[in-house]
This record gives C-alpha cells, sequence and structure tokens, in this order.
C-alpha cells in the first residue's frame, strides 16, 4: 500500500446493486494504482452496500449516509475524508477504461492543471457497440491535442457533463465543494466557479469515461432535470459576475434557451406517452419552442427505436 494516495475516487451510489460493481472494478484496475475509491452509498433501500462489501480491496472506503441527502452531500462527504492529491468523479453506473487515470495525470502534470477532462463515450443500458458516439463528437469538438478552455467555452460547449480530474488543494483554498441544495447541474455550478476563480481546466481529445444512459429512466426525472437547470442557470445570471461580463451573460442566456427547448421538448414527450393523443397536443400547443429539439433528436429516437424492433422480433 502507497503511504498516501494520488487520486481519491468518489463514487456517490443510490440503488444501484446492478451497475457499481462494474465501476468499482475499473476503478481498482487502473494502471494508477495508487488510488483509494471512496463510495458514499445514499442510505439505499437495495442491496448496494452488500455489493459494495463484496470487495476486499482495502482500498475502498465505504459510507453509509443515515438518511437518503442527495448525490452533493455524498460527494462532499467524499471530499472530507479524501486523502488524495487528486479528486476524479465515478458515477456508479459508468465506468472507467483501464489507462484513464494514468492519462489525465499524464496530462495534469504536464499542463500544471487544476482540472483536466476528457471525452467521454455515451452508452444507452443494454447496447454493445454504441462506441462511435461521444459528447465532444455531439458537442461538434474537435481537438487533436490537449487545450485549454476558458468558462465561456465550458458554458457554450456543454461541458458540464464531463467527470475531470480535480486538484483537491485548489478546492481547498477556493472553498469550493458541490452546491447540496441542488438535485441537478451541481457539477455544472462547481466546475462554473473553478473557471470563475481562474483555474486550468484542459480537456483531452481521447475518451477514457464510458457514461451511461439508463434505458429505464423516466420521462419526468428528463422533466426535473431540465426544471432545475433553467433555475440554476437564472441564478447565475444574478451573479453580480455575471452583470459586469457581457460575455458571459450571452453564453447564460443562449444556454438557458437551449435548456428551456429542451425542457419543453421533455414535457411534450412526457404528455404524449403518460397522457395520450390530446394530452401530448396540448403540451404542444403550450410548448412550441420544442421542435429545434425534436429535430436534433430524431435521427437518434429513429435509430432507438429500430434497434428497439429489431431486439424484439
Amino acid at each position: 500500500m502507497f503511504a498516501k494516495p494520488k487520486v481519491s475516487i468518489i463514487t456517490p451510489t443510490y440503488n444501484t446493486s446492478r451497475y457499481v460493481e462494474k465501476a468499482l472494478e475499473s476503478a481498482l484496475a487502473q494502471v494508477e494504482q495508487n488510488i483509494e475509491v471512496i463510495v458514499v452509498d445514499d442510505a439505499s433501500t437495495d442491496n448496494t452496500v452488500e455489493v459494495v462489501n463484496s470487495f476486499c480491496d482495502p482500498r475502498i472506503k465505504l459510507l453509509v449516509n443515515e438518511s437518503h441527502q442527495g448525490p452533493s452531500y455524498s460527494r462532499n462527504r467524499a471530499l472530507k475524508e479524501a486523502k488524495g492529491e487528486w479528486i476524479a468523479l465515478l458515477d456508479s453506473d459508468d465506468w472507467y477504461a483501464p489507462k484513464r487515470l494514468e492519462k489525465l495525470l499524464q496530462v495534469a502534470e504536464k499542463e500544471n492543471a487544476d482540472l483536466v477532462a476528457d471525452d467521454l463515450y455515451v452508452i444507452t443500458e443494454g447496447e454493445n457497440t454504441p462506441w462511435s458516439i461521444t459528447i465532444f463528437k455531439k458537442n461538434r469538438i474537435k481537438l487533436d491535442q490537449p487545450k485549454q478552455i476558458d468558462l465561456i467555452y465550458f458554458i457554450e460547449r456543454h461541458l458540464s457533463v464531463t467527470k475531470p480530474l480535480i486538484k483537491l488543494s485548489f478546492l481547498v483554498k477556493h472553498n469550493l465543494k458541490f452546491n447540496e441544495s441542488l438535485k441537478y447541474e451541481e457539477d455544472f455550478v462547481l466546475f462554473f466557479f473553478c473557471l470563475l476563480k481562474g483555474s486550468r481546466f484542459i480537456i483531452l481529445p481521447e475518451p477514457y469515461y464510458f457514461y451511461q444512459i439508463r434505458a429505464g429512466s423516466l420521462m419526468k426525472e428528463y422533466v426535473e432535470f431540465y426544471e432545475q437547470a433553467c433555475q440554476t442557470n437564472l441564478s447565475l445570471l444574478q451573479q453580480e459576475c455575471t452583470k459586469k461580463n457581457p460575455q458571459l451573460k450571452r453564453a447564460l442566456l443562449k444556454r438557458l434557451n437551449f435548456m428551456k427547448q429542451t425542457r419543453a421538448f421533455y414535457r411534450v414527450r412526457q404528455a404524449f406517452k403518460e397522457g395520450g393523443f390530446f394530452t401530448g397536443l396540448t403540451e404542444v400547443i403550450l410548448n412550441p419552442n420544442f421542435l429545434p429539439v425534436l429535430w436534433e433528436k430524431l435521427p437518434g429516437i429513429f435509430r432507438y427505436y429500430f434497434l428497439h424492433r429489431l431486439n424484439t422480433n
């Protein structure tokens, strides 16, 4: 065992017994072995805790919340326990490629970074061949080498979904942590203020993170997510730093418009799925700004239903 871990991997869990084993196996299989894995279970009602306890590796540390507190609370609890120089985020239904931490650390040290993030593969649960779909490709980001990004680029390219390696000393110096009042968008807000405080945020073109979209996710969860995203964005627009920075204000207003359109899309989709044709039609009339998002998502929708029909025949 190492005297001090290089990286503290933080994994909050809540009723993810079906997925957490793969996530933890990918963490322990890292080429960079000088790690600790801090799992914070948020009062799961399934056997998630039993699955985590089945691992005998001393690098895994399990904390269990007495009651359900939300992901931000769990992550902050892990931050207080972290002993590593770097913090790595790993959601309990995602996983890492074996060389991920090694590659990120190499770039972080070469570039003197405070945050460094890779691209992500987007995987729909149950699919086996989604490897051509990445977040950077979706957001039209073209890189052939590491790139330092600023706050405007981060907002305009929708990079809050990334899972950067974060220098713990930077968070401590600027008293930054996850906003525990947020169920969603806590990543975006933390990274926003990291960049606002002058962090060196480097992104690299290769994808080493596997980001899973659960096929059974409820439509209302998407509506709730984008509802909170709109409220979070409005709150940031009220910050003094935003009011004094016209470029930042324009970027947040553009993001807010996108979030409103996406919220409208999921409201319409939920209405058709749960309320039927006439309920859906009413929602279309109330939310006409969903059309740009529908047009963007049509190829994916057709692809999903084609694969679903193919698998059920």
